[in-house]
């Protein structure tokens, strides 16, 4: 403070200059003291708007942009952009840098739409005297204004952007100019050999590592964006190059590796590609335990992936060894009353009814119930679906009497909560009821069954039809023959309206009403069904004859 004029200036450029150190050794707040210290020193040493005061409150900018103090940071670089402007002029690409800095608040602070034009107005000034040499200042500009875009949803304009980052990373790379993905994917190779001939030269190996680096991340970006627009093989193929240049890196980046092949396992076990998901799948797990450990929640997660896989595939043996790996993680890490333990209880659950074990599986439903009761209470609907699960073990069991039990827990858990009941829990809960001889509670059901999936497909659907049977079958059960009328010639309506006339299931309803009627002694009308029942079996003969 005792510093007068040049004097002033030489303290605030060395505490600006300690400031800087601070701020990369990552102490911000001692970085922030020091550069606001040093701003006073230039206020009080020079004008007000004098180009250092610029600078320093740029860099003050950065400080806050870093803590997260978006109004304080945009204040400083607002300042600086117009002290900055004042010295050079609209048009000097000097500016540029504030600019990007500007965008990268407003980003972060999700003003996308004022970011783009921060990145816009930032790429049109260093395109002024763009050269060879600031391709390196250009394209991480490229890659916010792609970010931008995206998240306005303008994802023809980011996909374009992202590419003219890509091209210009390759051309920075290669030493040529580049023209999309499959150009540098036939250059690949030559990067390849030229990582392995290298002389090992730190510096250089490390700058080549970090600029495939960077074509990685674009790729990856550029990968979402075709994926919004719906191309997912073109999204695919971008993962796929990204993953390749990944894997060229001389200093490998284990945690992006990871990232990038879970990213296509998922897409592969999306599109039943199980074998190259599994691939994949442990590729990343592989890269994960390098850089995370044996044990973490994210390798554990992996693991439960991979075990998903061998249980599409049928593999139970593997798929439980699997399970039981992530299990034993997930209690590690979160302990044994976690939703994550309760998750992968379930699919061991899941193997043990598919291996036979049913008394094994149905032990480990019953901590899965426990859990989810302690954690969200009784009425959840992820114990409605563990009770669910658990009725249709006991089913398997031939334990009816339980199963019902189970189900209307579940049921009765739905209602509660205003969701719309399981089709499948009820149609289950009706089977049984009928099996039971409970044919009154059957029919409720089958009424609810039928509500639900006109709701869903509307009153011409085939398994309506079906249903509208089984509620025929329960009011002729309680000798309510009359009644179950109207429901057989509806579901005769809705199979000659979704099937072929002659289709088999035509003649089975007619068949059913015929009986009805026979039963009622309404013998016109069973003699009227009859006729239609013979009449398309007649037809059903002239045509195969003509086949």
């Amino acid at each position: 403070a005792a510093a007068s004029g040049g004097n002033k200036l030489e303290v605030a450029e060395t505490l600006n200059s300690l400031s800087l150190i601070l701020f990369k050794s990552g102490d911000i707040e001692k970085a922030i003291e020091l550069s606001e210290e040093a701003l006073e020193l230039l206020k009080s040493g020079v004008d007000f708007d004098h180009l250092l005061v610029g600078k320093a409150l740029k860099n003050i900018g950065d400080y806050y942009q870093e803590t997260e103090a978006y109004d304080d940071a945009m204040e400083a670089y607002s300042e600086s952009l117009r002290i900055m402007t004042a010295w050079y002029g609209r048009e000097h690409v000097f500016l540029s840098e504030v600019l990007n800095e500007i965008g990268v608040t407003r980003f972060k602070n999700g003003e996308y739409m004022v970011a783009k034009h921060s990145f816009t107005e930032a790429l049109r000034l260093m395109r002024l005297t763009h050269t060879e040499d600031n391709k390196s200042a250009i394209f991480p500009t490229l890659n916010h204004l792609g970010h931008a875009l995206y998240k306005n949803n303008e994802l023809k304009q980011a996909a374009e952007t992202y590419i003219e980052s890509f091209n210009m990373q390759v051309s920075i790379v290669t030493g040529d100019a580049n023209d999309g993905l499959k150009e540098f994917g036939t250059k690949l190779n030559t990067i390849k050999e030229r990582i392995a001939s290298m002389e090992q030269k730190e510096d250089e190996v490390g700058e080549l590592s970090e600029s495939l680096g960077g074509i990685a991340s674009v790729l990856r970006y550029l990968g979402l964006v075709i994926q919004e627009q719906g191309d997912f093989e073109a999204a695919l193929s971008a993962n796929k190059l990204s993953l390749s240049v990944r894997l060229c890196q001389p200093f490998k980046e284990h945690a992006a590796i990871a990232l990038m092949a879970e990213t296509i396992a998922m897409f592969e076990y999306k599109r039943n590609n199980l074998e190259s998901a599994m691939d994949y799948f442990n590729q990343a797990l592989e890269s994960k335990k390098l850089y995370q450990g044996e044990s973490t929640i994210d390798v554990a997660r992996t693991v439960n992936n991979l075990a998903n896989i061998h249980f599409s595939l049928g593999n139970l043996d593997d798929a439980m060894g699997l399970y039981q790996e992530a299990l034993e993680i997930k209690r590690h890490c979160l302990g044994d009353d976690s939703d994550e333990v309760a998750n992968t209880l379930n699919n061991i659950a899941h193997v043990m009814v598919n291996a036979g074990k049913e008394q094994e599986a149905l032990s480990a439903y019953h901590n899965v119930v426990k859990i989810r009761q302690d954690r969200y209470g009784k009425s959840h609907v992820s114990v409605a679906t563990t009770l669910a699960s658990m009725g249709d073990v006991y089913i398997k069991l031939g334990q009816l009497d339980i199963a019902m039990t189970y189900l209307e827990q579940c049921i009765r858990i739905q209602k509660l909560r205003q969701d719309h009941c399981d089709e499948r829990v009820l149609e289950n809960l009706g089977s049984i009821y009928g099996k039971l001889g409970e044919w009154h509670k059957a029919e409720s059901t089958f009424k609810q069954i039928i509500e639900l999936k006109r709701a869903s497909h509307g009153n011409e659907c085939i398994d309506i039809a079906k249903t509208l049977d089984l509620l025929a079958v329960s009011y002729i059960e309680q000798d309510r023959y009359e009644e179950s009328i109207e429901h057989l010639q509806e579901a005769l309506r809705v199979r000659k309206a979704c099937l072929d006339e002659e289709d088999d299931e035509i003649l089975a309803s007619l068949n059913k009403l015929a009986f009805v009627f026979k039963s009622l002694d309404m013998t016109e009308q069973m003699l009227e069904v009859r006729a239609e029942f013979e009449a398309l079996q007649e037809r059903r003969k002239v045509h195969v004859d003509n086949m």
